[in-house]
């Protein structure tokens, strides 16, 4: 029997995750001309053992004929039960930005509401699927998560070295065994200095600079 891959790492306790829509900007660069752009929404189901529920944004001058590519932002949530209206409301921030935001909702595990950590497996699933519908580039594929989703995307490109180029951690942390072989994914890492864990933060990054990680 295969056993899904789940993410080895503690769940820091949740904070405010401010400039999160700043480093999503960045991700995305090279920049465009200013333009006027709005975002359509959707919400998408995709399933492997599991239902992920995604909320997708695209560009408002995105094509789906045509040569060019978009980039591709994963951003994962913090732990606890997900706020779906700030959620949305995220996606509605994000009206300049030049790229597809795919926002999966973790799936609740099987002994209660409680929301487990997230499947390193099932979330290279979903952004494969992603790349099947949309015109994704695929030089520029970014994952960015806060608390829990920080420790998730973390230890995701570990197990997907083939799918991100860039990586955005605020306020998590990983088990050094993940990091052992990572692949030549940029990670930024933001720690706060009220954030709790902070001590596991900062040596989850010296964990990772020791195997040569390349933490900017």
């Amino acid at each position: 029997m295969t056993t899904a891959c789940r993410s080895r790492c503690p769940r820091p306790r949740p904070r405010c995750p401010g400039g999160i829509s700043l480093v999503l900007l960045v991700l995305c660069a090279p920049p465009v001309a200013a333009a006027e752009i709005h975002e359509h929404n959707v919400d998408r189901s995709y399933s492997t053992t599991l239902q992920y529920r995604c909320l997708v944004s695209v560009p408002d001058d995105y094509q789906a004929a045509g040569e060019k590519r978009w980039p591709l932002i994963l951003f994962l949530h913090g732990g606890g039960t997900p706020n779906l209206e700030k959620l949305q409301q995220t996606l509605k921030g994000l009206t300049a930005l030049p790229a597809v935001v795919v926002i999966p909702i973790c799936p609740p595990s099987a002994d209660g509401p409680r929301y487990t950590n997230w499947n390193s497996k099932h979330l290279g699933y979903v952004v494969r699927e992603i790349g099947k519908e949309y015109r994704i580039d695929e030089k520029r594929r970014s994952v960015i998560g806060f608390s829990m989703g920080g420790s998730g995307a973390w230890e995701l490109p570990s197990y997907e070295p083939e799918l991100f180029s860039k990586c955005v951690v605020l306020a998590g942390v990983c088990h050094p065994w993940s990091l052992r072989h990572y692949p030549p994914t940029q990670v930024w890492v933001f720690v706060g200095e009220k954030d709790y864990m902070r001590k596991e933060q900062q040596e989850t990054v010296t964990s990772a600079q020791r195997f040569g990680v390349d933490v900017v």
